[in-house]
């Protein structure tokens, strides 16, 4: 977990959203394609600031959860606009934890009032990853302040592609959740749900208690490398697509935006 506001260290705690079964996914980010995809995310990030709810002619106050290698949290605007919590030197802007907002009670840092009210919380490329993401999204909520905005970096399911009734809402039935970590796609790097349509978008954000959605796709393909496949079409960890080669995709990088009120 990641904030925009201070640097420090805090205790392990075992996290519970997805499985990864490799012990260590650091060499992963040394791949060109891995290398390509943050680049994206970044320019995404930046070029979108207005529409994404930050103000940088206010300080901020930015939750980065499931921050990775800090992706996020290294586009500039961010940095130099967030809110100095604890000091006014550079190093001091970021207050660093792993934590899960699953089981806030083994991170008793979660309780503190620093890790409320926030402008805005971003996920980025691993709501795919959550056993349930309509119920992660309600803890993000939880997190921001009203009026604020809930930010998600994801794979956009492509039309035509075959439906997944992992995460198709026809075919559920009364009283079941929609999301059901046994209908998860194994993957090299472990257990993911397939991508998001723009029916899910609307559909989670209304059930975590949300307003005001809204997405965009950014309009620079992703570049996928060879990989196995499941559920008959090609894929990478973390992302579902039919591909139009053997290099490239139609799946386009994507931000929800969300306007959290209550």
């Amino acid at each position: 977990m990641d904030s925009t506001q201070t640097s420090t260290q805090a205790p392990t705690v075992k996290p519970t959203t997805g499985e990864h079964t490799e012990p260590s996914l650091d060499s992963s980010y040394q791949l060109e394609w891995i290398k390509k995809l943050l680049a994206q995310i970044k320019d995404c990030l930046k070029q979108n600031s207005d529409w994404l709810g930050v103000d940088p002619s206010k300080p901020q106050r930015i939750l980065d959860y499931a921050c990775g290698n800090g992706t996020v949290s290294s586009v500039k605007l961010f940095n130099e606009e967030a809110s100095k919590l604890l000091g006014p030197n550079h190093q001091d802007r970021m207050h660093a934890i792993q934590g899960d907002l699953n089981e806030p009670e083994k991170t008793p840092v979660l309780t503190r009032p620093e890790w409320f009210g926030f402008d805005c919380a971003i996920i980025s490329f691993a709501l795919h990853h959550v056993d349930d993401p309509i119920e992660l999204l309600k803890l993000l909520k939880a997190r921001v302040k009203p009026g604020g905005t809930i930010v998600v970096v994801e794979c956009l399911k492509q039309d035509g592609a075959e439906t997944d009734s992992a995460t198709a809402s026809s075919g559920i039935k009364d009283g079941e959740p929609k999301y059901n970590p046994a209908n998860m796609k194994a993957v090299p790097m472990g257990r993911v749900w397939p991508g998001f349509s723009v029916e899910d978008v609307h559909e989670d954000y209304a059930a975590a208690g949300c307003t005001d959605v809204d997405l965009r796709i950014w309009p620079e393909p992703v570049e996928l490398p060879k990989m196995p496949t499941f559920g008959g079409r090609c894929t990478i960890p973390g992302l579902g697509s039919r591909k139009k080669d053997e290099n490239t995709s139609d799946l386009c990088l994507k931000v929800y935006r969300v306007a959290a009120q209550w």
